[in-house]
């Protein structure tokens, strides 16, 4: 029957675009103008068709629609044309899905206007897509009035179209459904199932982290926790059941978080998840709540100087991130070297003691490394993951001390052939090579090389002994090779005059 009737209004379009286009007695020779459309009973606010059960499959077409002087822009933006109207009202609160599928290349826009008196304001609205389909869902009130409006864009062709009006599933309420220690995977999508509610007993004091995960690409899930005894997210609206609960907290678009329930409020808590309003069609997920362990949480996992930190991580689950603690005990320089699989995308970070990020190796995959001065203190190093990717990583830590290097001779002035010493000073007292430069002055060419020693400090001190030649001026300067704890310094030119 509903193929018949769009046969039938395929055929109207046709014979008014004929007449739109052709002149008069442009047809077969002795045929009469055809007759103009008739204007759809619906055409007007005051006319709007009722929408009386549910669900409800409604053929219409723009074509022989007007629009009404002082008729309103949608709110999704293009001058509109051409508007059939339709009402809906419902004897107690609940959420309405409207489905529209415009015929031929017919671009559209579905508008829910809510009616309080003479007064109309705007619910919620959708432009058709490329495919010629748009699709949206509202909260209607009880005995609330409300008008929907389906009108053709400027410009656009004008055709047939389909409406489907109806009640989606019912939203998820309080408490939800056992959330398994495992993790779950689900959907929700705007119109049809509009949220998914899962519920676990959190004991007050312990740290849990809480995953969730965009598992549809382009789509943006949503999440809040609410409280043990939460009667209402504050989705259908339904009386008698309770003020809705504010969230304790909120993980916009995917993510994680870490949550602690203060003393005495353990118990049942609700997390409900909601779809992206912009994003079209199911939107897959996947959610976990876990304790957290010592690798998640302050003070961290100690991380050594020179140790090699193995871990995993998996955006799935609740394994999304390490936190590492370095203690610093003297003015060094730090290097991070995160070893991991080209495919993995994970952000190390350096954070001071009050959480403010100090260096971040962000955005990449693969390996990668951070460098940092750091003056003596607690720092933590965090390897977080991306994107919901997993792999394994290796993490390792480079602390060396800073040193400053002085240098002197043993004496200021020498004679040829007197021997002394190049005392070379290493601060704080750190061992390892050391290099000194000697170099004689030519009174026409300047200073010239003269010879390189190599020395060890222990202890922080190292001299190199030194016979001057011939008389005249003489220099020396010294390069600390560092070590393993310590980094490398150099210090300029130290003078002598043999005479």
């Amino acid at each position: 029957m509903a193929r018949n009737v769009r046969s039938v209004i395929a055929s109207a379009v046709a014979l008014a675009a004929m007449a739109l286009v052709l002149p008069p007695g442009a047809g077969a020779e002795g045929s009469s103008p055809s007759p103009p459309v008739p204007r759809p009973a619906n055409d007007t606010l005051a006319n709007a068709q009722p929408v009386k059960s549910f669900p409800a499959t409604i053929e219409g077409t723009t074509v022989g629609a007007t629009t009404e002087p002082g008729e309103s822009e949608s709110n999704c933006g293009g001058t509109t044309t051409n508007s059939l109207w339709y009402s809906v009202r419902l004897p107690a609160a609940h959420r309405i899905g409207v489905n529209l599928a415009a015929a031929g290349e017919l671009d559209a826009v579905v508008d829910v206007y809510h009616a309080v008196r003479s007064a109309r304001s705007s619910v919620a609205c959708e432009k058709t897509d490329a495919t010629g389909k748009a699709s949206l869902s509202f909260v209607a009130s009880k005995n609330g009035l409300y008008f929907i409006r389906v009108a053709a864009l400027q410009n656009s062709q004008l055709a047939a179209f389909t409406l489907e009006v109806f009640m989606p599933t019912p939203a998820v309420r309080p408490p939800g459904h056992t959330l398994p220690a495992s993790g779950i995977s689900g959907q929700v999508d705007r119109t049809q199932n509009v949220n998914a509610a899962y519920s676990m007993v959190l004991r007050s004091g312990v740290s849990y982290l809480i995953n969730l995960a965009n598992e549809t690409r382009g789509a943006c899930v949503s999440g809040a926790l609410f409280a043990p005894g939460t009667k209402s997210f504050g989705e259908e609206g339904e009386e008698g059941e309770g003020e809705e609960s504010p969230a304790l907290l909120h993980i916009s678009c995917g993510g994680y978080r870490l949550f602690t329930p203060r003393s005495g409020q353990g118990g049942r808590y609700s997390f409900e998840i909601t779809p992206s309003s912009s994003h079209k069609g199911i939107q897959r997920f996947r959610l976990q709540v876990a304790p957290a362990g010592p690798a998640e949480t302050a003070p961290g996992l100690p991380l050594g100087n020179y140790v090699h930190a193995h871990g995993r991580l998996d955006g799935n689950g609740v394994a999304v991130l390490r936190l590492y603690r370095l203690e610093v005990t003297s003015h060094s320089n730090l290097n991070l070297k995160l070893i991991a699989p080209a495919s993995a995308e994970f952000n190390l970070q350096l954070r001071d003691q009050h959480g403010r990020v100090l260096e971040c190796a962000c955005g990449a995959s693969g390996s990668t490394s951070l460098q940092r001065q750091l003056v003596p203190g607690t720092y933590y190093a965090v390897v977080a993951e991306r994107n919901h990717t997993a792999g394994n990583f290796t993490l390792v830590r480079e602390s060396r001390t800073i040193t400053a290097t002085t240098i002197s001779f043993t004496a200021t002035k020498a004679a040829p052939g007197q021997g002394l010493g190049i005392d070379v000073q290493v601060t704080p007292a750190e061992s390892g090579p050391v290099t000194v430069e000697i170099e004689r002055f030519d009174p026409v060419f300047g200073w010239q090389f003269y010879q390189r020693v190599q020395a060890f400090a222990s202890g922080g001190l190292a001299t190199v002994p030194f016979t001057p030649p011939t008389p005249g001026r003489w220099r020396a300067k010294a390069f600390y090779r560092g070590s393993r704890v310590a980094s490398p310094s150099s210090v300029g030119n130290t003078y002598l005059l043999v005479s």
